[in-house]
């Protein structure tokens, strides 16, 4: 395809005809000039093609575990591999782009979506949309990195004005974005419902033009989320590509302001353009392909297996085949995979961790409740299991009302029905294995005192049964660490007072200081830190060495415990002593080994190259404040086993030169001005020492000078 020859041949009307879907899935093509349709289709956790909108009619494919479970592998080359696996199902299916992955934070446990995107962390998401996006594109298939920007609940999400200031915008909401455009060029990217501080997300040209084009150099397709565009006119003037999905309702209003003149036709050719520039790339990367689905299973068996985090342990687990188990809970037959929405999907195929586990051992099952609730039949029936059983498995978590675009979360908790018959169940057997299906965050003290151990599977996909009978029993070490903290309970989330807003807007209020930046900062209790996970194997750290030029350290790990075993290795960084007040630690390296029993191997990070930065609202960016920083390097944000100090030199432009409206006091402490805040002390003959020291320092330079 000849783009600029194509484009030089239509009409206006077809021009604008391009710059919206044909239906729900399909673009336009021009079929007079050979421009072919192509087929977008939703699916961060896989493909997920439907006829239309109906959910009912949906092809199979392989399920993969949710994007909170994926971040929780901490492995970006085996997210690769998985993302280059839906890549070549994309192409059996004959789909051009897949709408995925998702990239927007977690304000909130409350976020009915939270499950389909990474974590509270913007780094470690950045990194996992990175290593998705290579992958799938990797296979000719383009990405689609969503929703940009500020789309961080489901309450009104229509209509909500998300209020962000700038340095919470760029260090924490924009930063993941930022990071996976940088490093993986998504083919396509997909502007949010919402308002952010204003306009919509699909109609801001700060957010199109000024950030996305001019800040971050990026120059694929735009396109709106489903039915996002109100007014076609202005997402076309402020940056938007493609409205989807189609047909164009609005294409008449767009030709008028060009025949008006409101709107250039050389604003139309350049979204067009982009649309074309989509489809030819899409056609050159068209192949045959075959589909290996028993390959594909056993890849999404191992993100589910890597994925699992082991929260809490005894010695109970691993469970030993000679042992009769008992297994309570309706999870357990029909599995709580995958959360509801535009990534729910059809399997390939599914395992339920009920048939797996009796491959393992003797099983005695009792379904134990119904969805939420339980019956007096039922709970006879599983206090019975609990009786005849040495050991039992408790599946439980959230339901499928709870976690579902479309709607938030009402609390964080398990069922009432389901933490009433697990306290009955530990009255008759203490030993209580509990397995937990969600997607987020759950309160877990309510029923802490009832269970020996806790293992969270996540939302796993079609993988989990497999994977979850491997890992109970000890064919494989759980190696999965949090992606996002598991509070004490609710109100002690820095957002609890602010989410999801009002009616008309919500302030992000809290800042930076979102998930563990909030709590290892407070020093605030929590269930279950940010980066915790537990192994049947121990591991010790030493040697670490840091290059703060090449921004690399390395780091010496053994395997201490008895078994093969993978240790994911956490690097954070905290900042001495800032003008900004900063947070207790910033996630900015991470790395996974695997070990024998008595290994020891090292294991080399790179870190972020905004690592020391934060955004300095003197240049309107992220920059270095010169200073001394503490790298620290561990198996959680609350188990820090190394650490190593280090000076950073910054950008001597960071702050603004402090003016005659500042204190005597700021010119102290600023490098520039400090000599003449001085001179003007040697002056008036004053030291700290002086009577009025402390009244003269706090006064603005206008009265010192007066």
């Amino acid at each position: 395809m000849n783009v600029d020859k194509i484009l030089d041949q239509m009409t206006l009307e077809e021009k604008v005809k391009l710059l919206c879907g044909k239906s729900s899935w399909r673009l336009n093509g021009v079929e007079r000039l050979g421009v072919p349709e192509i087929l977008v289709t939703d699916g961060p956790h896989g493909l997920r093609l439907s006829e239309g909108l109906d959910p009912s009619k949906t092809k199979p494919a392989t399920a993969l575990p949710v994007e909170a479970a994926m971040a929780a592998t901490w492995n970006t080359q085996l997210v690769m591999q998985a993302a280059k696996m839906v890549g070549v199902e994309c192409q059996h299916y004959g789909v051009s782009v897949l709408l995925g992955p998702g990239l927007n934070g977690k304000r909130s446990p409350l976020g009915g979506r939270n499950f389909e995107y990474y974590s509270e962390d913007p780094y470690l998401s950045g990194k996992m949309a990175s290593a998705f996006i290579k992958g799938i594109q990797s296979e000719g298939v383009g990405a689609c990195l969503k929703h940009f920007a500020g789309n961080e609940q489901e309450t009104r999400r229509f209509m909500i004005n998300a209020v962000i200031d700038n340095r919470t915008f760029h260090e924490i909401y924009l930063a993941p974005f930022k990071l996976a455009i940088e490093e993986a060029n998504p083919w396509t990217m997909m502007g949010a419902y919402n308002r952010v501080n204003g306009p919509f997300a699909c109609e801001s040209e700060l957010l199109l033009e000024t950030i996305l084009r001019e800040g971050y150099g990026y120059e694929g397709l735009i396109m709106s989320d489903w039915t996002a565009v109100s007014n076609k006119v202005e997402t076309v003037k402020n940056g938007l590509d493609l409205e989807m999905p189609g047909p164009g309702r609005q294409d008449h209003e767009v030709i008028q302001a060009v025949e008006s003149g409101h709107l250039s036709e050389e604003v139309i050719n350049k979204h067009a353009k982009r649309v074309l520039n989509l489809i030819k790339k899409a056609v050159e990367n068209k192949k045959e392909v075959h589909v290996d689905w028993d390959k594909h299973h056993e890849t999404a068996v191992k993100l589910a297996e890597e994925s699992a985090v082991l929260l809490k342990n005894d010695g109970i687990l691993p469970l030993q085949k000679d042992e009769g188990i008992g297994v309570i809970g309706e999870f357990a037959q029909t599995p709580r995979f995958q959360g509801g929405g535009s990534s729910h999907m059809n399997p390939q195929r599914m395992e339920s961790p009920l048939d797996v586990l009796k491959i393992f051992s003797r099983v005695a099952f009792a379904q134990g409740y119904e969805r939420d609730h339980t019956s007096e039949k039922l709970t006879q029936q599983a206090l019975e299991v609990a009786r005849n059983s040495e050991k039992l498995v408790f599946f439980t978590g959230t339901t499928s009302k709870l976690e579902s675009e479309g709607f938030d979360r009402p609390n964080i908790k398990i069922p009432d029905d389901h933490q009433t018959l697990l306290s009955k169940l530990a009255e008759v057997n203490p030993n209580i294995v509990v397995v937990l299906n969600c997607g987020s965050a759950i309160e877990t003290r309510d029923f802490e005192d009832h269970t020996r151990a806790i293992l969270l599977a996540w939302l796993p996909g079609q993988g989990g049964g497999k994977a979850l009978g491997r890992l109970l029993f000890g064919y494989v070490s759980p190696s999965g660490k949090l992606s996002e903290t598991f509070p004490v309970r609710l109100e002690h989330n820095p957002s609890y007072c602010d989410f999801p807003g009002g009616k008309d807007q919500v302030v992000y209020s809290e800042g930076v200081f979102v998930g563990y930046r909030h709590y290892d900062t407070k020093k605030l209790p929590v269930q279950y830190p940010f980066g915790h996970g537990l192994s049947y194997s121990s591991f010790f750290y030493s040697n670490l060495e840091v290059d703060v030029e090449r921004l690399t350290l390395s780091v010496t790990v053994k395997n201490t415990g008895m078994l093969k075993a993978k240790e994911v290795v956490q690097v954070y960084v905290h900042d001495v002593a800032s003008s900004a007040v900063r947070p207790e630690n910033e996630l900015k390296g991470f790395g996974k080994i695997q070990l024998e029993s008595g290994e020891e191997g090292c294991l080399h990070i790179d870190l972020d190259k905004e690592a020391f930065s934060y955004y300095s609202e003197n240049l309107k960016s992220l920059a270095r404040e010169s200073g001394d920083f503490l790298i620290r390097v561990g198996a959680s944000s609350r188990d820090i086993r190394l650490e190593k100090r280090v000076h950073v030199e910054g950008n001597p432009d960071f702050s603004r030169m402090p003016h005659m409206n500042d204190t005597l006091n700021d010119w102290l402490d600023d490098d520039r001005t400090r000599g003449r805040a001085r001179d003007i002390l040697d002056i008036m003959e004053m030291d700290e020492y002086s009577t009025h020291y402390g009244i003269m320092v706090g006064m603005p330079m206008t009265k010192v000078l007066w």
